[in-house]
């Protein structure tokens, strides 16, 4: 996994509004007033409303903290944690099957390409068990998956 900035692990927090721009707007001045150690942010809209993924570059009390004053937040309906993950694109010479196995990792191949996903010290483990296998690798995370918490 990409070490963080700080050396500490990453949190991801899930936070479900309505509101429209005002209501994002109220959300990103709360990440940056309170100094929020936002590593990563990915926002979706659906049918209820908007939803933003962040990834915190903080320990998980701060990050517990972090979430209690987003949830006080007038337009926010719901926010907790969320699975952090990793995706990895990986061209391989080697049987990747039995490597994802071991490593408790999702992966299927495309085209030649192997899509490897999972928490990212197990995708780490599967990288390693890979070993010189792995001739060419592209890692996209760490990550949140939307709607995996809340």
């Amino acid at each position: 996994m990409p070490e963080a900035a700080t050396g500490v692990a990453l949190n991801t927090v899930e936070v479900r509004f309505t509101g429209g721009m005002l209501a994002l707007n109220r959300l990103l001045m709360t990440l940056q007033n309170k100094r929020m150690p936002v590593a990563g942010f990915t926002l979706g809209r659906d049918s209820d409303g908007m939803r933003a993924t962040i990834l915190l570059d903080c320990p998980s009390e701060s990050a517990l903290r972090f979430t209690a004053l987003i949830s006080a937040l007038e337009d926010v309906s719901e926010a907790g944690p969320a699975e952090t993950m990793e995706v990895a694109m990986i061209s391989t010479s080697g049987d990747w099957r039995e490597a994802a196995e071991r490593s408790g990792i999702e992966a299927h191949e495309d085209a030649g390409t192997v899509v490897a996903s999972g928490a990212p010290e197990k995708v780490d483990d599967f990288l390693a068990a890979l070993g010189d296998g792995a001739r060419e690798v592209v890692r996209l995370g760490p990550l949140a998956r939307p709607e995996g918490g809340v």
